[in-house]
């Protein structure tokens, strides 16, 4: 097992959970105007609930630096509040050679994320930049949660012992093979149960990350099912707006904290139907 599926494993485990929360702040949806204050009460209220917060760089450079600094200060109060939770850029860069290099050094080395987003769609050379680091992981964005994603992605393509296969799966082939410092995972979206399933088992040990429940409306049991693990781990199912815009009152940081509980003890009672609970 590599430092960084050791580290989510530590961190999975500190929490019992497998649940992520999108941390993307819309200054026209929040109850506070402050980003950083509506961040650090949504960490406060879910710290003892999740094990990864995943913060959409997105939503903090459509603010210009005002919104650089609530990330910066955002990620410091993780490390404070949750110190065992993964924190991942979701950033899906994505370029080759130097800008690549130079990327990675900004997503790991200046931001200080745990793992992070990327587009492989320039092949192998997008890719290999970023896992250097054993410690840190990669998320390559593999099948969308988004319908449009089968324009591109369910596209079938041919490769070695098979006639066609769908070009997510040839990207999830490709993906296992370069994982050699076993950092690497994949993004496949909750909302497409049968694309996540043929990714599992095309990459049973590798972790996923999985966008798409909650606001999305993806299938929670089947996204637990069909993409954690053989043991019922390596997996982030990730909510975004049904925790963080749960309420948009007083109490939102409290709406959050029930609905990561909710969506927690959702997960874990099909971890336990299936004998793959927390020991």
């Amino acid at each position: 097992m590599s430092g960084f599926a050791q580290r989510l494993e530590k961190a999975s485990m500190a929490t019992k959970s497998l649940v992520c929360v999108g941390l993307d702040p819309d200054p026209a949806r929040m109850p506070v105007p402050d980003v950083f204050e509506f961040n650090r009460a949504i960490v406060d209220a879910t710290a003892a609930l999740v094990c990864s917060y995943k913060p959409n760089l997105a939503f903090y450079e459509a603010m210009g630096i005002p919104g650089l600094e609530a990330l910066q200060k955002t990620i410091a109060h993780i490390r404070s509040a949750a110190p065992t939770a993964i924190i991942i850029g979701d950033a899906k860069r994505g370029d080759i050679g130097p800008s690549a290099q130079a990327y990675a050094k900004a997503m790991f080395q200046v931001w200080g994320f745990d793992a992070i987003t990327i587009n492989a769609w320039g092949g192998q050379d997008t890719v290999t930049p970023f896992l250097e680091d054993e410690s840190k992981g990669v998320f390559v964005w593999c099948r969308g949660s988004n319908p449009g994603s089968a324009d591109f992605q369910d596209v079938q393509v041919g490769v070695e012992d098979e006639s066609s296969v769908p070009l997510y799966r040839k990207m999830a082939l490709d993906c296992q093979e370069w994982n050699t410092n076993g950092n690497l995972g994949l993004v496949v979206g909750a909302t497409v149960p049968r694309q996540l399933q043929d990714v599992r088992a095309t990459c049973p040990a590798m972790p996923f990350l999985i966008p798409g429940v909650g606001a999305q409306g993806g299938d929670l049991e089947a996204a637990v099912r069909q993409g954690a693990d053989s043991r019922g781990r390596a997996a982030l199912i990730n909510s975004s707006r049904g925790v963080i815009y749960a309420s948009t009152g007083a109490d939102f940081a409290q709406a959050a904290a029930r609905e990561a509980d909710k969506l927690r003890s959702s997960i874990n009672q099909v971890l336990e139907a299936d004998g793959k609970g927390w020991s």
